[in-house]
């Protein structure tokens, strides 16, 4: 197996023939390739598949194995999980359709994991472009794994690469979440105790925030989706014998009914803070609870340091 063969990338497309070339372009750009790069349309309405089969024509080499499949099943989590039943590599990289990857993103979180081999993960700081036009930098954490994930999302799908067998060991993408899906599957992979490391280069993804994407423009309009995946994420936590972190998840709970009033909707506002406060097995949880939905809806920002400080 050649040094390319190490890592494979996996991008899930829909309808996205007018932005995923400049996605696929830095990825074949890179100082080190992946040797295969695995792009799974699903259910594209648009020229998307023909766009593909062009780029692969154009890029594809010996060193550079590019594979276009189809998913029929909506949904992100079944696209990737269709590219992830082709990986053959030791190391995998989940990339979205729309963002990009410096130059030597690959090489160097390829480095990292080969130097280390009882390493899991690789993870990198990624500067994400807001729609407003400000940007701003996520930073992953390999400390505190699970309160680092559950307040920060350090396994946001473009902040990490992973064994290919742990990905699989903790279930693959969860096809019942429709959003918030890479921070549901991060939770199981926490739970593993994964061993990681950071990148020490800085930011090697630009992410680009776009209103058609799974996350959307608000919390609001599609309540159910987000609070699918907490509930699911409260459930892994309960099955690992973690239930005494089940209030982080609460408070990410507060943190959501604090987004939907700031959005204005305090209907769904005022229904997911009763639920929570409701299942508050003291006043300090309760008050805390409340406190931080008012906080969010009024634009403060800290809550992880917060609930460090006072659950």
């Amino acid at each position: 197996m050649s040094k390319q063969a190490q890592i494979t990338v996996i991008v899930p497309v829909y309808n996205r023939a007018k932005l995923m070339i400049r996605t696929l372009d830095s990825i074949a750009a890179q100082s080190l390739r992946p040797f295969e790069l695995i792009v799974v349309d699903n259910n594209s309405t648009d020229n998307t598949l023909d766009v593909l089969h062009q780029w692969k024509a154009q890029n594809e080499s010996a060193d550079f194995v590019v594979t276009v499949l189809q998913e029929s099943r909506a949904g992100a989590c079944c696209a990737r999980n269709k590219g992830l039943e082709a990986v053959k590599t030791p190391y995998v990289m989940f990339f979205d359709s729309d963002d990009t990857m410096i130059p030597t993103h690959i090489e160097s979180a390829l480095r990292a994991l080969q130097a280390d081999k009882s390493l899991d993960i690789v993870g990198w700081d990624v500067t994400v472009n807001l729609l407003d036009g400000k940007a701003v930098k996520k930073r992953f954490s390999a400390n505190d794994v699970l309160y680092n994930h559950i307040f920060h999302s350090s396994f946001a799908t473009l902040r990490y690469a992973a064994r290919t067998d742990l990905i699989r060991a903790v279930g693959c993408w969860n096809e019942a979440i429709a959003g918030w899906n890479d921070y549901e599957l991060g939770v199981r992979i926490a739970l593993k105790n994964p061993r990681m490391v950071k990148l020490a280069e800085g930011v090697g993804v630009n992410v680009y925030s776009q209103a058609t994407s799974i996350t959307g423009t608000n919390f609001s309009s599609t309540p159910g989706k987000w609070e699918a995946a907490l509930d699911s994420c409260e459930a892994s936590l309960r099955k690992a014998d973690k239930a005494d972190l089940v209030k982080w998840i609460e408070t990410r709970r507060a943190i959501l009914a604090g987004m939907y009033r700031k959005e204005g909707d305090k209907a769904n506002s005022d229904r997911l803070l009763s639920q929570v406060v409701g299942r508050a097995t003291n006043w300090r949880q309760r008050t805390f609870y409340r406190f931080v939905c008012r906080f969010i809806a009024a634009g403060g920002r800290g809550v992880a340091i917060l609930a460090k400080m006072f659950l």
